[in-house]
């Protein structure tokens, strides 16, 4: 991972930031001015949405896109991690005591505030996103990739979302994109079987558009970025609409369907069953390991 660290510390020192915040960093490329690059910036923390994290990415694309002097922008991660998807440790520390329907409304609020935020600041973005996954890619980090216009791996990648071990469902549009993408038996392996795909494999069934070794991810990802950036940045953004705009409104549908099946999953005993015994084999894999 020297190769990571050396090559993001060369590009953190070279350019402009727009957006800073204690999760995400966004960067105006030093080569190609139109491009931003939004980057996770907790990689101690394999980059795990907590609340402040799905707030603040939110708010980067938010204002990236409303930048007249940008045309496109990559979102990536630091560290090793692209990210570990959704922290279950905050949110079973944020719930309190109280009744059913406090719980539930508790719940119905974070979702809202958080993945739903996520999800409807990707699905509005009106400027090109490459996705440049630098290693696993997990949950709802995994699902969201597919509401970016161009997904790049690195070859130590991987993708998984462990949605029916956690007594979880489909979120992030996958019920609808993962299928259009791969094909419904491949969306399938992932979704219903929680089958973690290396690179090769999603490169093969059309999930990420190319795989570049890990030694010079950054550099290849930023060649086409670049690019692209090039381009007159009207036909960048109308073209982009021509391939999002008439399923727009079918992608936010699928998000709030998504999301309420999910409200009812999170309070059910079957799901609070789950991630339970989920995180109790954690503990014991990293105490077997001491």
């Amino acid at each position: 991972f020297f190769f990571f660290f050396l090559f993001r510390r060369m590009l953190v020192d070279s350019l402009k930031v727009l957006f800073d915040s204690s999760t995400v960093r966004v960067y105006k490329d030093a080569e190609a001015e139109n491009l931003a690059i939004i980057m996770f910036t907790r990689g101690k923390q394999l980059n795990s949405f907590i609340s402040k994290q799905y707030k603040e990415v939110s708010e980067a694309l938010e204002a990236v896109d409303k930048m007249p002097d940008i045309s496109c922008a990559i979102l990536t991660g630091s560290g090793r991690f692209y990210s570990s998807g959704h922290d279950l440790r905050e949110q079973l520390s944020s719930q309190t005591a109280g009744s059913p329907e406090e719980q539930r409304k508790l719940l119905q609020d974070n979702i809202n505030q958080n993945a739903n935020r996520l999800i409807q600041a990707m699905i509005a973005f009106k400027k090109p996103l490459i996705a440049a996954v630098n290693g696993p890619a997990v949950g709802v980090a995994c699902t969201t990739l597919q509401l970016c216009d161009i997904v790049y791996c690195a070859d130590i990648s991987t993708f998984h979302v462990p949605f029916m071990q956690l007594g979880f469902c489909a979120e992030g549009c996958s019920s609808l994109l993962f299928p259009m993408v791969m094909g419904l038996s491949k969306a399938n392996e992932m979704l219903l079987m929680g089958k973690k795909f290396n690179a090769v494999e999603a490169k093969q069934c059309g999930f990420v558009a190319d795989v570049f070794p890990k030694s010079n991810f950054y550099d290849e990802v930023l060649q086409r970025a670049r690019t692209m950036a090039s381009f007159p940045p009207n036909a960048l953004r109308q073209t982009k609409g021509l391939t999002r705009d008439a399923m727009r409104q079918l992608l936010i549908d699928t998000s709030d369907r998504e999301l309420t099946l999910l409200l009812d999953r999170f309070t059910s005993e079957e799901c609070a069953n789950a991630v339970m015994k989920f995180i109790m084999e954690q503990q014991a894999r990293k105490s077997s390991k001491l």
